[in-house]
This record gives structure tokens, C-alpha cells and sequence, in this order.
């Protein structure tokens, strides 16, 4: 007979445990739940303030990690929330879909046109990502409307901490600081003038109206004091961005970034050109009238709008999914019968109008992105208990999705393990995607602070650490093509170093040879890993160019590339004057010619064109023509420059082999430019073998 003994606790006892087990991860899920939203809640308020002079871009790089970052540890805390809680907690909003299918476009665009690029997989896509996640979360964990007036005006004082920096730094207060990034005087830690001002302009309403709105007191003061700050603030620094002003900003005229637009359309009508690559279709669509303006030397990265850039990079149906968001938003925020609209709602929702309105004028960086989704995400916190037929909050489960109030705990259920099976499956699922994705963007962050680091050395003359740190950057990140191309030239620049030196050995001689082939290797990867870059290919054509009496078949390989670099920027004349120049220093002076006399048809009052041509036309015996273009060169320079002596003396040795009559200058605009006409290519040093180099691969490659 076997006796089995039971421990049997008193019922008393057994209830204690349970209460305290209860309490227990009711203070868990509290404690989680609060550091979620505290790192929501501090990504948004100091996005404005926050930068690192690590990287190249000192800002929105920077702005983005940081914004990510926090929003991983709000997603961790709020899975560890879930997990407690037994039952995913969710809140589902009229913007919640369209930004679900807007994110979801950014990626296909990318998949369809970069998918091998990092660079374009981790800047906008990766944003949109980060913006769909922050929203889902900060919706689903902000309790009541007081978290929300907080979280704004804590932003009032980050954007009143702003203003003044910008103020200081426009009057000039930084200029002794050591660092030399804080002494000019379009620092602004929100990225540039420009955005701060824009900044500024969409939080005015918020605080005016709350300056009004609130009784008198203390609170009334301090609204009316921020509102003060901003307003001069914006005074000060708006007034240094206007048109012929210091801080002029460079953008894109609208004409332009819409036509752009419709012939991107015409090949990539549906998803555009991809997140990251307007400035491939600038360079292909540019409007040769741009040629005429004082921008025809910027390759703009951005359209001059942010809805014609989204047009532009992610097509009709990115638009269309803006469009949806932004159409979502005003059905939330519309006041219903019977309801009405809180001081805090009325300067939420003009924030937010205004900085759609300026999306009208100029094109958005990381951080008003980031702006903007903050500004989402509080008016749904605001609408959470009005109208449940707008914004609804669930509690899922594997087998039931319940409706529960907007405000209300879950209370911790004593379900079977089961329960616990949903939030347990995500938490898994969405950890292990954290971990993959920031093992990618630690890598690429990392590759970022080696390569800032080389392009100090390289400005310190620092040679070896230059070529040593760019070595690191590249293993971190082998498929940027940015890398490989400054990899390329520190290569270059090392061996026309070492050539340089008297009485090289044997061993140096080698050493530049290997310099020199690596240079061009990397030259060929950057083509290889951006093939639509006209960039790339012009930094091949100029390195084989070197190379012209040094290697055998560089001067076809030149010519290759420099025919690439053109059909991907058609509109671009100083392309076309680098490659007259080539076919000039061959002897080639009929191709010379017709690249200088397309140089000029793309951009009419060129001197260096005009200058070019003169001496083509010279090396050709045609001395009318020649003398006719020198004419045109004096009519575009002003007289009392340095060129102009140059030219008159030229202009008269030209006259002396003309017949009887010539022609007359026209009437132009005179160019402040500097002559430079054709140079022959590079000698090779003495006693120097010739280099075997591989040509340009092909487009397609």
C-alpha cells in the first residue's frame, strides 16, 4: 500500500500568496509600462536638442539613432508589459492603416530599386519603420490628456532652449568656442536655420493659444514668455533666410522638383525612385534651365517639396498614402456635435497644420519627420476618450480581441498559461528582429564614426591613419559606395605622394603600383554599387584620366566613363567641358570641339566654355572661330578682372591671323569665373613602369 503525503497550506495563507503574487506584477507591468512611455516621451522632446559631432552628419544621423534607440527600450518594456499583462494591448486610430501602408510602400519602393544599398535601407525606410512603431506605442501606452499636456510643454521648453541657441549662434555669441562646428553662424541643433525656424513656426500656435486660452496666473505668464522667446526668435533667424540674405537656404525651385517629378513618373509611375535616390533622378531630369540660375553647380539630394519628393521617390501610390494619412488625421481631429475642443486639442491640431503647410515649401528632414509623428501620435492621445467609434483600444489575446476603455488597466487575469502565448510569440518574433536590425545599424553607425574620424586625419595631412581608418570603415561596411570612392582617392592621393619623391626605390615603386590599383579598384566598386550615380563614374573618368601617360588603354577607359557620367546627367556642362578637355589633350580637337560647343548650348554664358573652344578652334588653324569664341569669352567676364587682361592680349595675338573682318561680341551678363583652358594629361614619372588597369565596367554591371 502506498501513502502519498500532500502539503496542504491553510486557505488564509494561499490567499496571501496570490494577493501578493497580483501586487507583485501589477507593480511590474506599472514599472514597465512608465519606462516605455518615459523613453517615447523623452525621444520626442529632445529630438530638437540632441546631436553628436561624431559622424558626418552631425545631426540627423545622430537625431534618428537617438530617436530609435529609445523607441527599441519603449518596445522592450512594453513587450515585458504584455507579457505580465498576459494580453496585448493595442490602441487602433483612423492614421494607424494609412501610416501602416505608407511604411510599407517606403520598403517595396526600396526593394524594387536599391535593395543592396544600406544606406537606402537605413535612412528613410528605416524611419518610417521607427515612426509606425513609435506611433503604435505611444497611442497605446499615454493614459490620459494630462500625459499629453506635459509631454508638449516639456517640447516648449526643449524649442524655447533651441530658439536661443540658434539666436546666440546668428549673433555670433559661439565664435571663441573651440569647436569650430559651433562658431558658424547656421548652427542650430535642430539641423540648420531652416528647420529650427520651421520648427518654432509650427509650436507658436500651440503656445499663443494657450497663452490666451489659460486664466490668469503664473501659467498664463509662462505662455506668454515662451511665446515671446519663439517670436523673436523666428524674427531673427527668418529674417537671415531670406532671399539675398546670408543664410539664403538652397533649395530646389518648385518648377524644377515638379518636373523632376512627372519625368520620374513616366518610368516609375507607382512606386517612384526609391526612399533614397532623388538625387540619381535630379542628375538624370534636371532642367537644363537651372543652367541659367546661380544653382546650375548644386545636385540637390531633395525635391524643393516634400510631397513632390515623396511623389518623386515613392510614387503615386506613396502620395496617394500621404494623402491618406493627413485626410485620417482630420477625421480624428474633427470636432463632433456635442463635443468640444480643449485649448491643448485647438494648438495640438495647429502645430500639426502648419507643419503640413510648410511641407508645402520645403522638403522635411529627419527631424520634422520626427516632429510630425510625435504630433500624430498626441492627437490620438487626445481623442482617445471622446469617441470610441474613432479610437478604440483592444486587448488581444490567441483566441479573444475584447474592447476595453481607453483609460482603464488590464487587470492581471489568472488565465492558464495559454493566455500568455500571444504576447510571448511577438515579444520573441520582435526581439530577434532588434537584435538583427540593430546589429545592421550598429555596424553602419560604426563605419560612420571610423570614416568622420579619416576625413579629420585626411584634413591634418595625416596620410597613413586616413588610409588605415578607411580600411576599418570599409570592412564594417563593404557596400556603401561612398566609402570606396574617398577610399579611392586617399589611394591616389598616396601614390602621387610617394611618386613625387627623388630617387624612388624599387620597393616604393611597387608600393605606388599597388597604391594606384587599388585606387581604381575602388573607383570600379563605387560604379559597380551605384551604377545610376553620375558621381561615380566621373570620379572614374578623372582617375583614369591621370593615368593617361601612365597606363596603357586609360585614355579609352577615361573616355568610357566620362560617356557614362553624361548620360546619367545630361544637363550637367561642366561634364562636357571635363571631356572636351580630355579629347584636347589627346589631340582629338574634333571631339574637343563638339564636347565645348555642347557645354555652351547647356549653359550659354559659360566663359570657360567660350575659352575652351577658342583654343580647340586655335589648335585646329581655324582662327576666325577662334578669335569669334575669345570675343565671347571678353563679353562674359568682367573688365576688371583678372582674366580680362589674359584675354585682351590673347584676343589681339588672335587678330593678327584674321582676315579683314570679324565678328562682334555679343551682349552678355559678365561671369566672374576663372579661365582655365585644357590641360594635358599628367606625365608619368621617370623610370616607371607602366600600370595594367582594368576599364570601366559596364552600366549594367
Amino acid at each position: 500500500m502506498i501513502k502519498l503525503n500532500f502539503l496542504i497550506l491553510p486557505i488564509d495563507k494561499v490567499k496571501k500568496l496570490t494577493y501578493s503574487g497580483y501586487y507583485m506584477n501589477e507593480k511590474l507591468s506599472r514599472i514597465a509600462r512608465t519606462v516605455s512611455l518615459f523613453c517615447l516621451s523623452a525621444a520626442f522632446i529632445l529630438s530638437p536638442l540632441f546631436f553628436l559631432p561624431l559622424t558626418t552628419d552631425f545631426f540627423q544621423l545622430n537625431k534618428q539613432l537617438f530617436f530609435t534607440v529609445l523607441t527599441a527600450i519603449a518596445l522592450i518594456s512594453w513587450l515585458v508589459y504584455n507579457v505580465i499583462q498576459k494580453t496585448v494591448r493595442l490602441t487602433l486610430s483612423p492614421i494607424l492603416l494609412p501610416l501602416f501602408i505608407f511604411t510599407t510602400i517606403g520598403i517595396t519602393s526600396t526593394l524594387i530599386n536599391s535593395p543592396q544599398n544600406p544606406e537606402g535601407w537605413l535612412t528613410r525606410p528605416a524611419l518610417f519603420v521607427v515612426i509606425l512603431v513609435y506611433f503604435v506605442l505611444t497611442t497605446s501606452l499615454i493614459q490620459n490628456s494630462q500625459s499629453v499636456r506635459k509631454i508638449l510643454n516639456l517640447l516648449l521648453v526643449s524649442a524655447s532652449l533651441a530658439a536661443i541657441l540658434g539666436t546666440l549662434s546668428i549673433l555670433g555669441a559661439f565664435q571663441s568656442l573651440p569647436a569650430s562646428y559651433l562658431t558658424t553662424k547656421t548652427f542650430s541643433p535642430t539641423g540648420s536655420p531652416l528647420s529650427l525656424v520651421t520648427f518654432l513656426l509650427t509650436l507658436l500656435p500651440f503656445s499663443l493659444t494657450l497663452a490666451f486660452k489659460v486664466t490668469g496666473g503664473p501659467k498664463k505668464l509662462v505662455y506668454f514668455l515662451t511665446s515671446g522667446i519663439l517670436i523673436s526668435s523666428i524674427i531673427l533667424i527668418g529674417s537671415q533666410l531670406l532671399p539675398n540674405r546670408p543664410l539664403n537656404p538652397l533649395l530646389l525651385p518648385k518648377l524644377a522638383s515638379w518636373s523632376i517629378a512627372i519625368d520620374t513618373l513616366k518610368s516609375k509611375a507607382f512606386f517612384g525612385a526609391g526612399p533614397n535616390e532623388f538625387l540619381n533622378q535630379f542628375t538624370q531630369f534636371k532642367p537644363i534651365s537651372l543652367n541659367r540660375t546661380p544653382l546650375w553647380t548644386v545636385n540637390f539630394n531633395a525635391s524643393g517639396s516634400e510631397y513632390l519628393h515623396i511623389l518623386t521617390t515613392m510614387g503615386l501610390i506613396g502620395l496617394a498614402a500621404i494623402g491618406l494619412i493627413i485626410l485620417s488625421w482630420y477625421k480624428l481631429v474633427k470636432r463632433d456635435a456635442g463635443t468640444r475642443i480643449t485649448s491643448v486639442q485647438l494648438g495640438l491640431n495647429l502645430a500639426t497644420i502648419t507643419l503640413l503647410i510648410i511641407g508645402l515649401f520645403i522638403p522635411f528632414t529627419v527631424f520634422h519627420w520626427l516632429i510630425l509623428a510625435g504630433y500624430l501620435s498626441l492627437s490620438v492621445g487626445l481623442n482617445k476618450a471622446k469617441n470610441l467609434t474613432k479610437v478604440k483600444d483592444v486587448a488581444v489575446t490567441l483566441n479573444t480581441f475584447t474592447i476595453v476603455p481607453p483609460f482603464a488597466d488590464n487587470p492581471v487575469t489568472s488565465a492558464s498559461f495559454a493566455s500568455n502565448v500571444l504576447p510571448i510569440i511577438i515579444g520573441v518574433v520582435v526581439l530577434a528582429g532588434t537584435a538583427v536590425a540593430g546589429y545592421q545599424v550598429g555596424r553602419v553607425y560604426a563605419s560612420e564614426l571610423f570614416f568622420q574620424q579619416s576625413l579629420v586625419a585626411a584634413n591634418n595631412n595625416l596620410g597613413t591613419q586616413t588610409y588605415n581608418l578607411q580600411i576599418k570603415t570599409i570592412n564594417l561596411s563593404p557596400n556603401i559606395d561612398r566609402y570606396h570612392l574617398a577610399y579611392s582617392n586617399t589611394n591616389l592621393a598616396l601614390a602621387s605622394a610617394l611618386a613625387a619623391k627623388a630617387n624612388l626605390t624599387d620597393q616604393d615603386k611597387q608600393t605606388v603600383t599597388q597604391l594606384i590599383q587599388q585606387s581604381i579598384r575602388e573607383a570600379r566598386t563605387s560604379v559597380q554599387l551605384q551604377p545610376n550615380k553620375s558621381a561615380n563614374w566621373q570620379n572614374l573618368a578623372a582617375l583614369y584620366r591621370q593615368l593617361v601617360n601612365f597606363a596603357q588603354g586609360a585614355d579609352q577607359f577615361s573616355i568610357d566613363a566620362y560617356t557614362q557620367a553624361v548620360m546619367l546627367d545630361p544637363a550637367n556642362p561642366g561634364l562636357r567641358l571635363e571631356m572636351g578637355g580630355l579629347y584636347y589633350s589627346l589631340g582629338k580637337f574634333d571631339q574637343a570641339v563638339t564636347r565645348f560647343q555642347e557645354t555652351i548650348q547647356l549653359k550659354p554664358d559659360m566663359p570657360n566654355a567660350y575659352y575652351n573652344l577658342s583654343h580647340a578652334y586655335l589648335s585646329q588653324k581655324k582662327y576666325l572661330e577662334a578669335y569669334q569664341a575669345m570675343q565671347q569669352v571678353e563679353a562674359l567676364i568682367p573688365a576688371d578682372s583678372a582674366d580680362a587682361t589674359t584675354v585682351k592680349t590673347e584676343l589681339a595675338d588672335l587678330k593678327t591671323k584674321l582676315p579683314a573682318t570679324t565678328t562682334q561680341p555679343q551682349t552678355t551678363n559678365a561671369q566672374t569665373q576663372t579661365l582655365t583652358q585644357p590641360s594635358p594629361a599628367p606625365a608619368a614619372p621617370k623610370n616607371f613602369a607602366p600600370v595594367n588597369v582594368e576599364p570601366a565596367p559596364s552600366p549594367t554591371q
